[in-house]
């Protein structure tokens, strides 16, 4: 069975209504929407640093994942979207520096974005350990 979980403004993409689930649950696996570096009230780019947006978009990931009775230790695997390549340096120091070992299957791909000033993009798959949020 689906479960959508959807944690307000955020999903809502300006409007009234919620347009996407911030995830959806389908038995132990949790998949997150896309994560990107933007204020859910204003729909601007919360920071122009590389390494600000990442982690911001890292604590995003952690509220989505708490709030579907998940956490970053239950991340099975991460899709990256960057959208300048000479930030995989920085990107591989955060990401060593969230995740221990074994750390979670990763993709990474170099792609431009529709909104300006947008840097990273995370999708993220997490399991939803026993006891979970139903």
């Amino acid at each position: 069975m689906l479960r959508g979980i959807t944690l307000g403004a955020g999903s809502t993409l300006g409007g009234s209504e919620p347009v996407i689930s911030d995830a959806i649950r389908h038995g132990d696996l949790l998949f997150l929407s896309g994560r990107a570096p933007v204020d859910p009230a204003t729909l601007t780019v919360t920071a122009e640093d590389f390494e600000e947006q990442a982690r911001g978009v890292l604590r995003d990931v952690e509220r989505v994942l708490a709030a579907a009775g998940s956490s970053l230790q239950q991340v099975i695997r991460v899709e990256c979207f960057l959208a300048d390549a000479t930030d995989f340096r920085a990107w591989n120091r955060i990401w060593t520096e969230t995740f221990s070992r074994p750390r979670p299957a990763r993709t990474t791909v170099v792609c431009g974005f529709t909104v300006p000033g947008i840097r990273i993009e995370l999708q993220v798959t997490a399991a939803v350990a026993d006891g979970g949020h139903e």
